[in-house]
């Protein structure tokens, strides 16, 4: 049957859907000639689809019992043939509809004030040498369009730079740095075009400490005097975060940040936890104190939420709970006590969830976190990620940014401007500096980095707030009006911490009232 009817519909000057054929392959049915008048008479259109025939199904039978040219026993054979049909997409639109709730049951989360702007969708695959191209290629041409809008006199790719000495702007990747014997900083720089040297000379100070400051793989411009054999570098422009204007929200309502549960460690300060969990159920406190939590909307949990299994050598000693699984159901019953009008925003992060350790890192799996998952007012997303809050038909909402923070370390060791100032007690400078890269870990050795398509840790937009973990210590200030938060912790200070310089300041809430900004700090240790 099949072939006669694709045939003459062909002839017509019409196409089938190879499922629509498959349809048609029925030899009980003699209908080649009668059913390509019947699918004429629906007006296809050019591409008759399996979807577009399952629709007109019905006219379809209902033609067939109106042609007087059949006999008996053909119609009642293509109608029962052709009714099948209508039970089989009756069960498949029943399927849509439950797929379609569940889907809108996940967003009655999101609409809980809570909407994900940017998150990282995983994808499994080979990784070869061409990945990395395009993952540096990618990250070049997003930072290169911030930086061509600066003042740029003379901006030349580096392939098309001029043999003449003159003055010229550049863009590039940082493939290399050094110190030369003369004590100069000498940078390599690359474009899709080619690469270039720049010298930095040390008796301009103002340069050479931008320079001193400069990591590898970062997206920079140069301005200078020089030819295509060399440039010297009169000034070094970063991608930067623009100055934002502070937002005000319509309503007092608040957000509260944490990180760093570590639930399963035998240093989880839980009864600390369940004083926080009590005071935003306002169960403890003055008045005064209570009426502030019922304002609370939005808890944001960013990264090392359980203290996992097998992180680093002779843990099972220091855990409470050895299973990881036990560990995420242990969460569960924590955040379970939270409010249902409170909505939790959670994202995995460092070397303790049980997500993989090259970054982005992908949601928390159902298998082994299913208990957080069933919480109704739970948002687990990626790290990183950004997550907006509080948005209204009068009020855009706040762009918040979560990562946890996992490349810090690298750098407090690595620059001498965050060495000498102790950045490790003072986590909201390393925020400051990779805002100013506009780059989560822009050096490829700071932490392990999937070479995806696209660079997933450059910050493509100014975010309102950038939140993060990691470092266990409490500090708040501001970039270019971006509110930054360094979280606080739930674990007292491991063998672990010591080894990485950390001094924990644990069991501190930063609380910000969205309508005022004000950000105060509540302790419950």
């Amino acid at each position: 049957m099949k072939q006669e009817i694709v045939k003459e519909l062909l002839n017509k000057g019409y196409l089938i859907e190879p499922e629509l054929v498959n349809i048609f392959n029925n030899k009980a049915l003699d209908l080649e000639k009668e059913f390509v008048e019947i699918i004429l008479k629906l007006k296809p259109p050019k591409l008759i689809s399996k979807n577009f025939f399952l629709l007109n199904i019905i006219k379809v039978i209902s033609l067939l019992n109106k042609d007087n040219e059949l006999s008996k026993e053909t119609k009642e054979k293509a109608v029962d043939y052709f009714s099948s049909f209508i039970e089989k997409k009756e069960t498949q639109d029943k399927e849509k509809k439950g797929e379609e709730k569940g889907k809108e049951e996940e967003q009655k989360k999101v609409r809980k004030g809570v909407v994900i702007v940017e998150a990282y969708e995983p994808k499994t695959k080979k990784i070869t040498v061409e990945d990395f191209v395009k993952y540096f290629k990618s990250r070049f041409l997003l930072l290169k369009n911030y930086l061509q809008d600066r003042e740029l006199e003379g901006l030349s790719s580096i392939g098309k730079i001029s043999s003449q000495r003159r003055g010229i702007s550049v863009i590039g990747l940082v493939y290399n740095k050094r110190i030369t014997k003369n004590k100069n900083i000498l940078l390599e720089l690359e474009d899709i075009t080619g690469r270039i040297p720049v010298i930095v000379h040390h008796d301009k100070s103002i340069v050479f400490e931008k320079a001193k400051s400069v990591v590898l793989d970062e997206v920079i411009a140069i301005k200078g005097v020089g030819s295509e054999e060399i440039i010297f570098a009169n000034d070094i422009i970063f991608p930067d975060i623009a100055a934002k204007e502070k937002k005000k929200a319509s309503y007092e309502h608040y957000a509260a940040f944490t990180a760093d549960l570590h639930v399963g460690s035998d240093k989880f300060l839980e009864e600390n936890f369940l004083k926080f969990l009590d005071w935003l159920n306002s169960k403890v406190g003055s008045a005064a104190q209570k009426e502030l939590a019922r304002k609370v909307r939005y808890l944001f949990i960013v990264g090392d939420i359980v203290d996992g299994v097998g992180v680093f050598p002779r843990q099972q000693d220091e855990l409470a709970i050895k299973d990881v699984r036990q560990q995420y159901k242990k969460v569960a019953q924590l955040i379970g006590k939270i409010r249902k009008d409170i909505a939790i925003i959670i994202c995995p992060g460092g070397q303790h969830d049980a997500v993989r350790l090259i970054e982005p890192q992908p949601k928390l799996s159902k298998e082994i976190a299913s208990g957080l998952y069933e919480l109704e007012n739970v948002i687990i997303t990626t790290n990183p990620s950004v997550v907006n809050i509080e948005q209204s038909k009068t009020f855009q909402g706040f762009n918040v940014l979560m990562y946890h923070g996992d490349s810090f370390d690298y750098y407090a060791d690595s620059i001498d401007m965050l060495r000498l100032n102790n950045a490790k007690l003072r986590p909201d400078m390393l925020i400051h500096f990779l805002l100013k890269k506009r780059h989560l870990a822009p050096t490829y050795a700071s932490t392990p980095l999937f070479p995806s398509e696209q660079d997933h840790l450059v910050i493509k937009n100014s975010p309102d707030i950038f939140v993060s973990g990691h470092i266990h210590k409490s500090a708040i200030s501001t970039y270019n009006n971006i509110l930054t938060i360094s979280c606080s912790c739930w674990q007292t200070k491991t063998a672990y911490q010591e080894k990485f310089g950390h001094e924990p300041d644990p069991c501190k809430v930063p609380l910000l009232n969205l309508k005022t900004g004000k950000i105060n700090v509540l302790d419950f240790s």
